[in-house]
């Protein structure tokens, strides 16, 4: 698709996490006791802090009635930024990158490209099978009417709250929308998830949780390009989602 928000870009935002994640085919037998040299190299590289550390995960087959468990005990390769800002997580099933002080979607890509150009050069016979990326923003804003959001947001995602005659009653209003683009699925999450659930809403705050995935066969360079798309359609619906004062809030860059 064709982004007509490529230029937009923001000095503030309402960011609080962004995920990036890429499933494996199989599971990477080698990871499981130790992570090849060269990929802790590049890891340390962009994310210096090395925290290593056990997990355990339970597996349950059925055999006519039987039923059988079998917990593994495996590694789990985490690092972080000097400042802990961003997070990388190698395990034998995925790889994740998490950013709760988020810069910009091309400081992301450069993280990301830099380990698994690595990983598929270590791993020869690396499959994968999803690639997603998710935005979550909790629009924070002052104000003493934590219902009324037509000032920074869409009002056509609104009517939802306004159909309730008990307002004062409500305790969360939240709607899941999901999208199948030829391949390429997007699940949108918004509304008022209320921090202080289930006491009725008080905070004035909206969630806009943006995912989007591809599931398959996917090659090295699939996996860079369905990075770009995930980030292209999420970045389209964040600006439908939001009004000029939202943005106006964000600081946009000259």
């Amino acid at each position: 698709m064709s982004n007509m928000y490529d230029s937009v870009c923001y000095k503030r935002s309402f960011l609080k996490e962004v995920i990036l994640r890429v499933d494996f085919g199989s599971r990477v037998e080698t990871f499981m006791r130790a992570l090849p040299q060269k990929i802790a190299t590049a890891a340390l590289q962009r994310f210096p802090l090395a925290e290593p550390k056990k997990a355990q995960t339970r597996e349950v087959t059925f055999s006519g009635t039987a039923v059988q468990a079998k917990t593994e005990e495996s590694m789990e390769w985490v690092y972080h930024g000097k400042n802990r800002e961003k997070s990388l997580t190698i395990t034998p099933e995925a790889l994740l990158v998490t950013n709760r002080r988020y810069e910009s979607f091309e400081a992301l890509r450069e993280d990301t490209d830099h380990v698994l150009r690595t990983l598929f050069e270590a791993q020869k016979d690396l499959s994968v099978a999803r690639v997603g990326l998710r935005y979550i923003n909790i629009l924070d804003v002052a104000g003493d009417a934590p219902l009324l959001w037509t000032d920074y947001v869409n009002e056509e995602m609104l009517g939802i709250i306004d159909m309730h005659k008990d307002a004062a009653a409500l305790t969360r209003v939240f709607h899941i929308v999901e999208f199948n683009y030829d391949g390429q699925q997007v699940k949108f999450q918004f509304g008022i998830a209320n921090p202080d659930y289930p006491a009725p809403i008080k905070r004035k705050q909206f969630v806009l949780d943006l995912d989007s995935f591809f599931v398959g066969a996917l090659s090295q360079e699939d996996v860079s390009r369905y990075i770009e798309a995930a980030h292209e359609r999420i970045q389209a619906l964040f600006e439908e989602s939001i009004t000029d004062k939202t943005r106006a809030l964000m600081d946009p860059a000259a």
